[in-house]
C-alpha cells in the first residue's frame, strides 16, 4: 500500500515524517474507505524540485499561500495516489513528533492524540467522526489514554479546533 520508493527516498534524505488520514486510522484500529494515502512532514525542502533530483519519479509541488495551512504539497505519482502535506502549526508539529513507526507498514504513524488534533484543526464533520470513531476504537483495544493529553495541546490550537474538541468530548465514551 505504501509506495517503498516515496519512503525510502525520505528516509535517505532524513526527513522526518508520518502517515496521516485513514491508513494512519486503520492502524489505530478505525478502518474506513481512503482511495490515497497522506503523509505528513514539517520539512519544507521538499517543496524543493533540487531535493527530488534523484527520486524514481518527479512529483507534482504545489506551495501554500501564508494564510494557508499547509506550507504546500508534494503529489506523488502511485497506485494509490501518496500525498505528502507540509505542515505549519501546533497540531501537525505534534503528529509528527509523536509518531511511532508501525512494523506492518514500516512507517512511522501519527500517534493518536496527533491525529486527533490534525482531525479538530481540519474541523469539517466528517473529521469530528473520524474523531468519534477513533475514540471507540482505541477504547475497544485498550488504548484510549490519549484523552487527557489533547487537553493538554489544546491552549495552542486555533479556536475553532478548541470549539470543536468541546463539541466532540461530550460524546466520547469513557
Amino acid at each position: 500500500m505504501l509506495d517503498r520508493s516515496l519512503l525510502d527516498h525520505l528516509d535517505r534524505h532524513g526527513v522526518r515524517y508520518c502517515v496521516i488520514g485513514g491508513v494512519a486510522l486503520a492502524a489505530h484500529g478505525y478502518a474506513r474507505y481512503t482511495a490515497d494515502v497522506d503523509l505528513l512532514t514539517m520539512d519544507a525542502r521538499v517543496l524543493d524540485r533540487a531535493h527530488w533530483a534523484d527520486a524514481s519519479h518527479a512529483p507534482e509541488i504545489r506551495t501554500g499561500d501564508a494564510d494557508d495551512p499547509l506550507a504546500g504539497l508534494v503529489r506523488w505519482p502511485s497506485n494509490p495516489p501518496h500525498d505528502l502535506l507540509v505542515g505549519r502549526g501546533h497540531a501537525m508539529s505534534v503528529a509528527v513528533e509523536t509518531a511511532v513507526r508501525e512494523p506492518w507498514l514500516a512507517a512511522p504513524v501519527a500517534s493518536a492524540v496527533g491525529l486527533v488534533l490534525l482531525k479538530l484543526e481540519a474541523g469539517a464533520p466528517h473529521d469530528l467522526n473520524d474523531v468519534l470513531a477513533l475514540a471507540g476504537a482505541t477504547a475497544a483495544l485498550g488504548r484510549d489514554d490519549w484523552h487527557d493529553a489533547v487537553e493538554g495541546h489544546l491552549s495552542r490550537l486555533s479556536e475553532h479546533a478548541r470549539a470543536a474538541w468541546q463539541r466532540v468530548v461530550r460524546d466520547l465514551p469513557r
